[in-house]
């Protein structure tokens, strides 16, 4: 090893790790997080005192996708293997949110058009970039991009407050009316999500085959 590379490796962060362990650990959390949602879903006894936790787990996995793009930038410790799986753990978590709410819904097209359409979008996006990143080509997310993955995020949020509501909240007259205002926020967003996922989609193809 040359004396330059020991430089590099002495002067790096010491938690220089710990952007890649959150991306990582966001991707641990899926499984666990579509598990509690089917759950709930099916009213399961033994996982509604697990409520608090699957909702903790699907606010952490949402924040560890600002926090470790910031700590890597902050500490100067961006890495190819960052890059890569960053956007791969962004998508297995909604993906696998949205297949476990759509299975909770009984596969009412109202979740499933959206549903499909953004899954459908990353997929093609996920390819429109490796045949860019052949070609020598950057595509960096657009402000709509990040604009339809916060609309993702919160509406993944909203239909999860609705499924928490119906199976775990004592029957009263004030139930119907929170749970059935959190579903229809939730599909609200998810739609718009699903526009904006189908318009930026075909930007990112367009660019990808341009010459």
């Amino acid at each position: 090893m040359s004396d330059q590379n020991v430089s590099d490796l002495s002067d790096r962060h010491r938690l220089w790790w710990l952007p890649n362990a959150l991306t990582i650990g966001r991707i641990c959390a899926v499984p666990i997080l579509m598990a509690g949602i089917l759950a709930l879903g099916l009213r399961q006894e033994s996982v509604l005192a697990s409520v608090p936790v699957i909702c903790g787990l699907f606010i952490a996995a949402t924040a560890t996708d600002w926090l470790d793009g910031y700590l890597a930038r902050k500490w100067k410790v961006v890495s190819g293997f960052g890059r890569m799986i960053d956007p791969i753990a962004d998508k297995l978590l909604v993906a696998g949110c949205l297949i476990a709410l759509c299975i909770v819904a009984r596969g009412s097209w109202l979740f499933m058009v959206p549903a499909v359409a953004i899954i459908f979008r990353d997929i093609l996006v996920s390819g429109a970039r490796e045949h860019a990143a052949l070609t020598g080509r950057v595509m960096p997310p657009t402000k709509l991009a990040k604009w339809k993955t916060a609309f993702e995020m919160a509406s993944i949020a909203a239909l999860i407050v609705w499924t928490v509501g119906t199976a775990v909240l004592p029957i009263s007259e004030t139930v119907p009316q929170i749970t059935n205002f959190a579903k229809m926020t939730g599909l609200g967003l998810l739609w718009l999500a699903a526009f904006l996922s189908v318009y930026t989609g075909s930007l990112y193809l367009r660019a990808a085959v341009s010459d």
